[in-house]
């Protein structure tokens, strides 16, 4: 029953408590079970809550029984990444510095989820002060790749990805500053959204770069991603950031017929391994058969965003952590503490000069979206990499082209952080070692819709999200 349970979609798990074939406690109770199984070994979760996540399941169970059904999530359990604020309970931000941190209030997306009456199970493992993409965090040890417990498994939001991917959860809450959500989605095989910036509220959580961070959901399906979505979304006052602009109706179908989806003829394929672009180029290719209409397109002043990115980050990071870096910088971790210092030497002209860039970008992509619904490029343009130091290593395709492992995973995403355009991953095959690849299809501004329109028809036409990994 337990493994029946933790292998459901969130929507179907929600579905079966709405009807009362199953409460409550009995699926939070598999989770924990699930947590309890796997955890110790993957490090997934840091802060396992089980004495909460049960008594909101009685509640939840009780209120359900009395009529008051508050909707698709009402009882069913989820993680948030160990940055997001929560109310009695220890947020670390993957730092020793807030390791005994406990908020006197929750984040905006907790209080949401809260009244849709979510079960909370744990505070997810992510890489120090969500600066790095692998998860190897120095402080609480590192978070293993389920697929292949050798490989890194994405970062920052690596412990939402892999609590996701092994059932320990049907949703988790992740940001995403330069790719945060989408890699641990790519390299964990599950569905990451980084919704348009200013759609989901940053109150209450903890920031890395301020201009850059997006709060997004994950989970193993896109029907899965967008209940979530709908339900953390919105204008929130509390946060100076966010935007008060209308969501629209959300319509997952299965045919695309009527849609131009852009396939970048510059910059997407000039890096990545030669298994990712297949599996890429055939998704494209399942795209056509479902009514759309495949068109080359040049995404304009791409390379420059994601340098922008890199320059604005470096600066806001910084500007974060200014006073943690003057009284105990000897308290962060060695790769954050030389990222941090980097930031400190770069100079207002720059600063502004990468904004105004990511401006002029912006608006540019987003004339793009006038001719196509959405753009389709692979999410990172490798699987899952080693632990223990491999980020350091190249990625090569031919003599003139070759980029480190870790500003790999990274490029394909951080321009779209830098100009806020919405951007979702979801898992499109697997390469010969077993390891999943993700697609990345990217809207224009506002339009989550469309983009959840395509990810939902896609994995219909598909079985990737049906896999799960090994549980031994």
């Amino acid at each position: 029953m337990t493994d029946r349970l933790c292998d459901m979609s969130l929507a179907d798990a929600g579905a079966l408590i709405r009807s009362k074939a199953v409460s409550p406690v009995e699926v939070t109770d598999a989770a924990l079970a699930r947590i309890e199984q796997l955890n110790p070994r993957l490090n997934a979760l840091w802060t396992v809550t089980a004495e909460l996540a049960r008594e909101q399941a009685r509640a939840a169970e009780t209120e359900i029984a009395k009529g008051e059904y508050r909707g698709p999530l009402h009882g069913v359990p989820v993680a948030l990444k160990d940055l997001v604020y929560t109310r009695g309970i220890r947020t670390t931000a993957g730092s020793k510095i807030l390791a005994d941190f406990v908020p006197d209030f929750d984040a905006t997306v907790v209080e949401k989820l809260r009244a849709a009456g979510a079960v909370l199970v744990g505070k997810a493992a992510l890489h120090e002060f969500a600066y790095g993409i692998t998860n190897e965090n120095p402080h609480y040890g590192p978070t293993l790749n389920p697929w292949n417990t050798g490989r890194v498994p994405g970062g920052s939001s690596g412990g939402s990805g892999v609590a996701v991917a092994t059932g320990m959860c049907y949703g988790a809450i992740g940001t995403d500053t330069g790719g945060s959500i989408r890699i641990p989605a790519s390299f964990c095989g599950i569905v990451g959204l980084k919704p348009t910036r200013g759609r989901v509220s940053l109150h209450g959580v903890y920031p890395l770069g301020c201009t850059l961070d997006h709060v997004g959901p994950m989970a193993r399906h896109v029907v899965d991603v967008g209940l979530l979505y709908q339900i953390i979304s919105g204008f929130d006052p509390k946060d100076e950031f966010s935007e008060d602009h209308a969501l629209g109706e959300i319509a997952l179908k299965k045919s695309l017929k009527g849609l131009r989806v852009g396939v970048p003829a510059n910059y997407f394929f000039d890096t990545l391994q030669p298994q990712v672009e297949t599996l890429v180029r055939k998704a494209v290719g399942v795209m056509e058969e479902l009514g759309a209409e495949a068109v080359p397109v040049t995404v304009p002043g791409i390379a420059e965003v994601t340098a922008a990115n890199l320059t604005l980050l470096a600066v806001e990071a910084f500007t974060v952590h200014q006073e943690h870096m003057a009284s105990r910088s000897g308290d962060i971790g060695a790769d954050v503490r030389k990222r941090l210092e980097g930031g400190r030497e770069i100079s207002g002209v720059d600063y502004v000069k990468a904004h105004l860039t990511r401006m002029r970008v912006r608006r540019e992509l987003q004339e793009l979206f006038g001719e196509v619904s959405v753009i389709l490029t692979p999410t990172t343009p490798l699987t899952a990499f080693p632990l223990s130091g491999a980020a350091s290593q190249a990625l090569s395709q031919n003599d003139d082209k070759t980029v480190k492992l870790r500003a790999a995973s990274t490029q394909f995403l951080r321009g779209f952080n830098a100009t806020g355009h919405p951007a979702l991953s979801v898992c499109c095959g697997f390469d010969s070692e077993g390891m999943p690849a993700g697609l990345q299809i990217v809207g224009g501004l506002w339009d989550e819709a469309t983009v959840l329109h395509v990810g939902y028809a896609y994995e219909q036409a598909t079985d990737w999200h049906t896999r799960r990994p090994p549980l031994e």
